[in-house]
């Protein structure tokens, strides 16, 4: 029973090097905590602008190398080191199982969110490869997610502006209807009114009463505005005879050849026009009286 616990087969053989390869990686992760821990207390101490030129001088470390180890101090630290309390590795957290390059894979998954994605997915029991690709597919499935879910805003969205739209239109429906009530009480008053005119027409002799009154009215009217230019235009000819009379008397001081000429001509205005009121409109003539002496001469 001994002898055969005790046979070498390469299926114990591969198991017994994926321990050690395992167990390697976990001390190769802690060592590079380790590392990064350091370079971070360095980094706070190297003068501001000459932390590329340290790296390189005094452990021969790129600047992007320097940056994953001091991320993975960072990340996995607190979980990983020991307490200054104690002399071993915590194993209270998943991560305490993981190598170097897990550790590395994983930087990709928030801390939050590290080790529920470590116990769903067995971790420690994945190749490199199967790791990369579970990070992978979970950032697609994330990836998508948000998609899915900006998509759904975008829909949620369209609906709310189409429900808008669809209110402003209910809207615009209930106001044209409230319009349109509003018109028709309008055309039921006024078809109201119109019956109530037509019942309260005047007779064909009423109207032709109130016709006579307008006219008379309107005629009345004429006469006491014609009357009215007529005071106002014989007030003007008096008081610009008065004026001539006034013109006449200076004249008469100063040059009574001059005023004579001038009275002789205001006299003479006076007799045409004195003429011209004695029948006024001036009487037609016809051509009958011409055509009357016409006769006799013949």
């Amino acid at each position: 029973m001994s002898d055969l616990l005790k046979e070498r087969t390469p299926l114990v053989i591969a198991a017994e090097i994926n321990t050690i390869r395992h167990q390697a990686g976990k001390i190769i992760l802690t060592s590079a905590v380790e590392i990064g821990r350091r370079l971070q207390e360095a980094k706070d101490l190297v003068p501001y602008g000459e932390w590329g030129k340290w790296l390189k001088e005094s452990v021969n470390y790129s600047q992007r190398t320097a940056d994953r180890l001091m991320q993975l101090w960072e990340e996995y630290g607190t979980k990983l080191l020991t307490s200054p309390a104690s002399d071993s590795l915590s194993d209270s957290s998943l991560v305490t199982n993981l190598t170097y390059t897990q550790a590395l894979i994983l930087l990709g998954i928030p801390e939050e969110e590290r080790e529920e994605f470590i116990a769903k997915h067995d971790v420690e029991s994945m190749t490199n490869l199967e790791l990369q690709q579970a990070v992978k597919d979970r950032d697609q499935a994330i990836q998508e997610k948000k998609d899915l879910q900006k998509d759904l805003d975008l829909k949620s969205s369209e609906l709310a502006q189409l429900t808008t739209q669809a209110q402003s239109l209910e809207q615009q429906v209930n106001d044209y209807k409230s319009k349109y009530n509003a018109e028709q009480e309008k055309v039921t008053l006024k078809a109201k009114e119109l019956e109530t005119v037509k019942e309260e027409l005047p007779s064909t002799s009423k109207i032709t009463e109130l016709e006579k009154k307008l006219k008379d009215t309107e005629t009345i009217s004429s006469v006491k505005t014609l009357e009215a230019k007529f005071s106002i235009h014989r007030d003007n000819m008096l008081n610009a005879y008065n004026e001539l009379l006034k013109v006449l008397t200076a004249l008469d001081r100063t040059d009574r050849e001059v005023k004579e000429k001038y009275r002789e001509n205001v006299s003479t205005i006076l007799v045409n026009m004195g003429k011209m009121a004695k029948e006024w409109p001036p009487a037609i003539q016809t051509n009958l009286a011409i055509n009357s002496n016409q006769s006799k001469g013949k």
